[in-house]
């Protein structure tokens, strides 16, 4: 009597962790992440907006010139530049959720430490340091939304999210005046600092690490089936394709980003990020004063300054359809082109109706495309370097914007034309529509 073989067990097929984060519909885990990084950069738009709001004040309390709270104003900013170079890349080495825990916890206690400033000197210090906490979590934020969010709606969340930092900068116009008369200035600050550390607390207890970032460096790690079972709790965990025994992901560095296989992309976003950067900061710096200089109220003229953001919203999200479906070349091409033609127009359409029409369009191309870019900048680098490549992107389109003001109030002092100034911005959007000719869809890959 002949003995029946055992069948052997057939092989499960192995599941890729970015395809399963593509094709699986958003989870609760997903949307908790992409939630508490729309909210940090919320919280950054307050905290960045706030100081300015608050110097009419404080000039008028300390009996000082508006004048002396300049290098306040400009702290943040370095701080931004300072930590993007040397602090936010660490989040490719130990991870989104504790850099942005110790981020959020530096800009929260900084910018609630500010409300006990006695003097403008002591306002460069904390507000360095504020800039320090937002500019470790920018990068972090857009690296862990991307890294959760599926591709088919990924630059449509990442766009949303960096609209936030607007959201907020709007919330601290609309609320400080309220907070100015029933608390004084220091209330401005001391509730800027609780949001952070309220939104570091939501992260420490509910928010996973980066499911992708755990592949990519740590694929043994213990937490990584917990975090399967609140995306696919159907799915078993030894099904999930890991690295290649013996296989490295590249080092965080940013000689990696000049390497052969990431270079031409890297300088791409390094020329595209300063010049649209520049144009940007340009206009929401100095469009008030043109906008007064060329024969409109002063309140028409802040009114008038507004369309930029409100257009960049608006044109940012009618972007991301497109860079959804893979069409990132001619649909940055065209937002370039648009912005150039329409800046172009100062010089032929005299002041009017048509002007408020051309603010709204610009702001759709110059500050939509600068969110798109934002999303393009996380799209384009794997997993293992995603906050380091954010983050020299971020460091060379801050040359821009720390231009863009000195540059723009160098040209007024010289008494050019207002309409002359906005029709030379037009030759930096002709340029990034140039740059944009040679952006290429399949960098958008976690593997590319």
């Amino acid at each position: 009597m002949s003995q029946v073989e055992p069948m052997a067990a057939i092989p499960r097929p192995l599941v890729d962790v970015t395809q399963l984060i593509d094709r699986s519909a958003l989870s609760s885990l997903q949307g908790l992440v992409i939630g508490v990084c729309a909210f940090t950069m919320f919280t950054n738009g307050y905290d960045l907006q706030v100081m300015a709001l608050t110097v009419p004040s404080l000039a008028k309390e300390w009996a000082l010139s508006p004048s002396r709270f300049g290098y306040g104003l400009t702290a943040a900013n370095v701080g931004i530049v300072v930590a993007a170079t040397f602090l936010a890349p660490w989040g490719d080495r130990v991870g989104r959720r504790p850099l942005l825990i110790a981020a959020l916890v530096l800009g929260g206690v900084a910018t609630a430490l500010t409300a006990s400033a006695t003097s403008p000197d002591q306002f460069v210090l904390w507000r360095f340091l504020t800039g320090l906490g937002v500019g470790m979590n920018i990068p972090n934020a857009n690296a862990w939304t991307s890294e959760y969010a599926p591709a088919r709606a990924r630059a449509t969340y990442l766009i949303l999210m960096n609209a936030s930092i607007a959201a907020g900068s709007i919330m601290a116009g609309v609320i400080a005046p309220v907070i100015l008369d029933s608390f004084g200035w220091r209330g401005t600050f001391v509730i800027g600092g609780v949001a952070p550390l309220l939104t570091a607390v939501v992260i420490f207890f509910a928010a996973p690490e980066s499911l992708k970032f755990l592949m990519a460096r740590r694929p043994n790690d213990a937490r990584v089936p917990a975090i399967l079972e609140r995306i696919a709790p159907d799915l078993d965990p030894a099904t999930i394709r890991r690295p290649v025994a013996g296989s490295h992901p590249p080092n965080p560095s940013v000689w990696v980003l000049l390497g052969s296989r990431f270079r031409f992309r890297t300088l791409v976003l390094w020329t595209i990020m300063p010049l649209n950067l520049f144009t940007f900061y340009v206009l929401i710096s100095w469009l008030p004063t043109l906008l007064q200089s060329a024969g409109w109220s002063i309140e028409s003229a802040v009114r008038g300054s507004i369309l930029i953001p409100t257009g960049g919203v608006i044109g940012g999200l009618a972007l991301s359809f497109f860079l959804n479906r893979g069409m990132t070349r001619p649909t940055m091409v065209a937002a370039y082109l648009t912005s150039a033609v329409c800046l172009l127009l100062f010089k032929v359409i005299p002041s009017g109706p048509a002007w408020v029409a051309m603010l709204f369009i610009i702001g759709g191309g110059v500050s939509g495309s600068q969110l798109a870019l934002n999303a393009l900048s996380t799209a384009y680098y794997p997993p293992a370097i995603k906050a380091t490549g954010m983050s020299w992107v971020g460091v060379l389109g801050n040359l821009g914007s720390i231009l863009a003001p000195l540059l723009g109030g160098w040209l007024i002092a010289r008494g050019t034309a207002p309409i002359d100034i906005l029709a030379s911005l037009g030759v930096p959007a002709l340029a990034c529509a140039a740059i944009a000719l040679s952006m290429r869809n399949e960098w958008q890959s976690d593997t590319a």
